[in-house]
């Protein structure tokens, strides 16, 4: 049972919307299902991004969130004997498995946000971290769920910082923009710095997002010219390693730009089911099941 966040060093990465889209097969490669969950938290707190495209403001509004799960950590753990529907934790989690198209509405279990509520303080969640995540390991275990999934927020947010140090898994989403390669890679390094031993733990998996078609300019190929930037990166990085299969080849690189959520985010593994996909749909789901695949590898 691993832990995953998906993280940005800054917003616009497209992260939320990678998050929502690798989940369905996530399911399928993990064999989800009611009794053996993915648990899918939104801890981007601040913005709330997952909460709101699976349109669970409403079920939280007023009522148990991740706010409540990292300040008081008393009111949801348990270490009575009872069956996993009936553990204090699980009745705070909201079914959305029909949302990915999945049948089996329990395969994926969300804690999402309360945006009504106040902002979560640094000072409110200091020190319980370890007792935090030691309790939801523990209920995961228990109850062989198949996964934990968080969303995360970008960069050096509270709720950022939390989500990477509390994951085995990061997919580290970035653009292809000049600016955000450099900031991406500083913050590896910043990153390995601050993990120290830790960082051998973690499982970095480098993800290019949002990725347009290969244009030309100045006469030169910018697709090949990212992957030699990258290549250089990577080669530089210190205390820290990553996987690059999404990095390794022109053929396979990232994740490639959808025209649909320019306009409108959506769940690429129920729409094939529903609609004809296009070619740049297409495309992206092979990628969405190969970085499931890449995930799901213990």
């Amino acid at each position: 049972m691993t832990t995953t966040t998906f993280f940005s060093y800054k917003g616009g990465a497209g992260r939320s919307t990678t998050c929502l889209n690798t989940i369905p097969f996530l399911v399928e490669s993990k064999a989800a299902f009611s009794r053996a969950p993915i648990i899918l938290i939104d801890m981007d707190i601040e913005s709330a991004g997952m909460t709101y495209l699976l349109n669970q403001e409403d079920a939280f509004e007023g009522k148990n969130d991740v706010k409540m799960f990292l300040k008081n950590e008393d009111s949801w753990s348990s270490d009575n004997s009872c069956e996993l529907f009936e553990h204090p934790f699980y009745q705070w989690l909201v079914p959305v498995g029909n949302k990915f198209g999945l049948e089996d509405n329990r395969a994926v279990m969300f804690l999402g946000v309360d945006d009504s509520s106040p902002q979560l303080n640094h000072t409110e969640v200091t020190g319980k971290l370890v007792e935090v995540m030691t309790k939801l390991r523990r209920f995961a275990q228990n109850y062989h769920c198949k996964g934990i999934v968080m969303d995360s927020a970008a960069g050096d947010q509270v709720s950022a910082r939390l989500a990477v140090n509390l994951a085995d898994k990061i997919v580290f989403c970035m653009k292809m923009t000049h600016q955000f390669r450099i900031g991406t890679f500083n913050y590896l390094n910043k990153l390995g710095r601050n993990l120290g031993r830790t960082a051998d733990e973690k499982e970095i998996i480098l993800l290019p997002t949002v990725v347009p078609q290969d244009a030309i300019i100045d006469g030169v190929s910018q697709l090949e010219t990212s992957l030699d930037d990258i290549s250089n990166r990577i080669n530089n990085l210190t205390n820290i390693e990553v996987r690059d299969e999404f990095v390794s080849s022109k053929d396979m690189f990232g994740i490639n730009e959808v025209m649909r959520f320019k306009w409108k985010e959506g769940i690429l593994f129920k729409l094939r089911n529903e609609d004809a996909v296009t070619p740049d749909e297409e495309s992206a789901l092979i990628r969405y099941k190969k970085l499931a695949q890449i995930i799901s590898d213990d």
